[in-house]
C-alpha cells in the first residue's frame, strides 16, 4: 500500500492539542518543551497565535502523533509539509530527532519574529488569476507568498497594505478573502535575514539518508538526504511556496491513501478538492490512533 503524508502548517492549533501533548508525548519531548519554558498546560488562543509558542507547539503535537503511528504504518512513499510542517516532515523522515527539531522550531520562530517588520500579516485570496492577485498585491507592497491551488493564493506584507488590497481584491471579484492568524510575512524576501541565520543553525545538523523522500514546499522536488532537505528548510522561510506543485508531485507518485498529520484538516480538504478519487483524511478527524490505523489499513 502506497501511503503519502502531509504535515500541517500553522492555523489549526487549539488548546486541546496541548492536552494531547501532555498525555501522549514521549517523555524526552515533554522535557524538551520544559527546557524551552513552554508550558503546554497554560496555552490559550492568544498564546497560540504567537510564533514563539505556535511553532514548537505544533511540531510537538505532530511528533506526538508520529511517535504513536510510525511503527504501525507502512513506510511512506513521500511526505510534504506546509510551511512549518516541513520541519515535522523532515524529522519524521530522519533528518533530525524530535527533540532536535523542537529546539530548531524555537530558533526558527525567534529568527522569524526578529526579522519580520512590525505589523505584518498574510491574506488568503481565492477566485482570481495569479496575474490579477500579483498586480494588485504589488500596488500595496505585498507579494504572493504561497500558491495553494488553482486560483488560490496567499499574499503577505504590511498589515495596512493587506487591509487596503483586500478591498480592491474583493471589488475585482475575489470569491473569498481570509485574514490569516499570523503576524509574520512568511515566505517573502522580508524574512531573508531569518533564512540566512536559520541556515547557519541547520549547518550543525549531520547529513543522513532519509527514510522516505521529503518534498520541498518551494519547488516540490523530493529530497532524499538530510542535507538536501535542510537546505530547502532554510530557503523556504523567505521563498514563495508552491503547495499546488507539491500536491501535483504527490499525485504523480500514485498514492493509495493520504494522511495529514498535525492540527486541523485543511491540507486534507485541499487535497480532496484536487484529487477526489484518492482517499485522504486528517488525524484530527479521528478519536483514537486505532481509528486512524484502521482507516489506513482498510485500503491495503
Amino acid at each position: 500500500m502506497r501511503l503519502a503524508l502531509l504535515f500541517s502548517g500553522q492555523g489549526g492549533q487549539r488548546p486541546e492539542h496541548g492536552q494531547q501533548i501532555s498525555a501522549e508525548a514521549p517523555a524526552e519531548l515533554l522535557q524538551a518543551l520544559a527546557d524551552e519554558s513552554i508550558d503546554i498546560a497554560t496555552v490559550n488562543p492568544e498564546k497560540l497565535a504567537k510564533n514563539s509558542i505556535a511553532q514548537p507547539f505544533i511540531f510537538a503535537q505532530q511528533m506526538t502523533l508520529w511517535s504513536h503511528l510510525q511503527a504501525e504504518l507502512p513506510r511512506p512513499i513521500c511526505a510534504a509539509g506546509y510551511s512549518l510542517g516541513e520541519m515535522a516532515a523532515c524529522s519524521a523522515a530522519g533528518a533530525f530527532t524530535a527533540v532536535e527539531g523542537l529546539r530548531l522550531c524555537v530558533e526558527r520562530a525567534w529568527l522569524m519574529d526578529q526579522a519580520a517588520p512590525a505589523d505584518s500579516g498574510m491574506l488568503a485570496v481565492l477566485g482570481l488569476d495569479e496575474a490579477v492577485v500579483a498586480n494588485l498585491a504589488g500596488e500595496y507592497g505585498l507579494t504572493i507568498a504561497i500558491h495553494n491551488a488553482p486560483r488560490h493564493y496567499v499574499v503577505a506584507g504590511p498589515r495596512a497594505g493587506i487591509d487596503a488590497a483586500a478591498l480592491r481584491l474583493e471589488a475585482v471579484g475575489a470569491s473569498r478573502l481570509v485574514h490569516l492568524a499570523v503576524h509574520t510575512p512568511s515566505h517573502t524576501a522580508l524574512l531573508a535575514t531569518a533564512a540566512v541565520n536559520f541556515e547557519k543553525c541547520l549547518n550543525f545538523v549531520p547529513d543522513s539518508r532519509l527514510s522516505f523522500p521529503v518534498l520541498s514546499a518551494i519547488d516540490a522536488r523530493p529530497a532524499r538526504t538530510g542535507r538536501a532537505a535542510l537546505n530547502a528548510l532554510a530557503r523556504q522561510i523567505c521563498t514563495r511556496l508552491d503547495w499546488a506543485g507539491c500536491m501535483q508531485t504527490v499525485l504523480e507518485m500514485q498514492p493509495d491513501v493520504v494522511l495529514e498529520i498535525g492540527p486541523g484538516n485543511a491540507l486534507a480538504r485541499l487535497f480532496a478538492e484536487q484529487a477526489p478519487n484518492i482517499p485522504v483524511r486528517a488525524c484530527d478527524d479521528f478519536r483514537s490512533y486505532q481509528g486512524i490505523l484502521a482507516w489506513v489499513r482498510s485500503y491495503v
